[in-house]
């Protein structure tokens, strides 16, 4: 079993030991969420535990819930933060925060961070199918395998021609999705990471590796509803963020990072900050190869 503990060894080029879990940017992060000591804070992505254990150990007073939609990470958090009073960690989407803070008899928080990335736990298992280099296994790419999304291979296998090129377009933005999608369906059946990958390459051009990204990052967007969940996570915030609150949003691809930066550019209730985004520095990136996409985008609550 992976540990959910981050370790700052480095290996290869890389900088990373597959199975751990370094989080992006968690100084930025912990900055600006506790400038001043808030009374509750959310992560929303609890993923590894990485940031929600920073923030733990430069806070004093400050309570913490964490959510994550994979039940594994969530059974791993609770063993990494048993005993600790402080924190809190909850099974299931971020869409769910409004739900429990109310259960919870609690009027809001005082801030929030939203990690929008998959954890290297999960991109490093292979059993998972959602990385074409971290071994062959079955095209599962379900963030919680317990709930009611479809695994990869039921959408592959199932969808139409059109529908496959519609999703590999619009989610992983690839201009050669047709031919992707013809090579797919020819395909068929596929059951592993391997016959997916062999169908993609045969119809890619140039980089393959790069066309293996998007079409994998589709593939998991629509299997897992991320962008219809991020939409409902922003057209609510402003209900359980309490006025002052601080939001921190990571994110690591276009689609997402857009949707981000309107709501924080378009909000009534919520002021980006300024500068509007910020990247990891060259050291982060050169010891953490999966930093490099990412960007933070910060703002607070009028």
């Amino acid at each position: 079993m992976p540990d959910l503990r981050d370790r700052p060894e480095r290996t290869g080029t890389t900088g990373r030991i597959p199975g751990t879990h370094l989080p992006v940017m968690a100084e930025e992060v912990t900055g600006f969420l506790l400038e001043d000591e808030p009374g509750l804070l959310i992560d929303g992505t609890a993923g590894g535990g990485g940031h929600l254990e920073a923030m733990l150990r430069a806070s004093g007073k400050t309570g913490f819930i964490g959510f994550d939609r994979d039940p594994e990470a969530v059974r791993l958090l609770r063993e990494r933060f048993r005993g600790e009073p402080r924190v809190r960690i909850e099974h299931g989407s971020y869409v769910m925060i409004p739900e429990v803070l109310a259960a919870s008899g609690t009027s809001g928080a005082s801030g929030a961070l939203f990690d929008l990335g998959l954890s290297s736990i999960q991109l490093d298992d292979p059993s998972r199918g959602f990385s074409w280099g971290s071994g062959d296994g079955p095209l599962d790419m379900r963030f919680d395998r317990e709930g009611s999304c479809p695994p990869a291979s039921e959408v592959l296998n199932r969808y139409s021609e059109r529908e496959i090129a519609d999703i590999i377009f619009h989610f992983g933005e690839e201009r050669r999705s047709r031919p992707i999608a013809r090579a797919i369906v020819r395909a068929r059946p596929l059951s592993t990471v391997s016959e997916l990958t062999g169908a993609v390459r045969s119809a890619a051009r140039g980089r393959a590796d790069r066309t293996l990204a998007r079409v994998f990052q589709a593939l998991r967007i629509h299997c897992n509803g991320e962008l219809d969940q991020l939409r409902e996570l922003l057209d609510g915030l402003e209900g359980w963020i309490l006025p002052g609150g601080r939001v921190a949003f990571i994110t690591f691809h276009s689609l997402e990072d857009r949707m981000v930066k309107h709501f924080l550019r378009d909000s009534p209730c919520f002021t980006a900050s300024d500068p509007p985004w910020t990247q990891p520095s060259d050291e982060e990136k050169r010891s953490n190869s999966r930093a490099r996409a990412a960007k933070l985008r910060t703002g607070v609550r009028e």
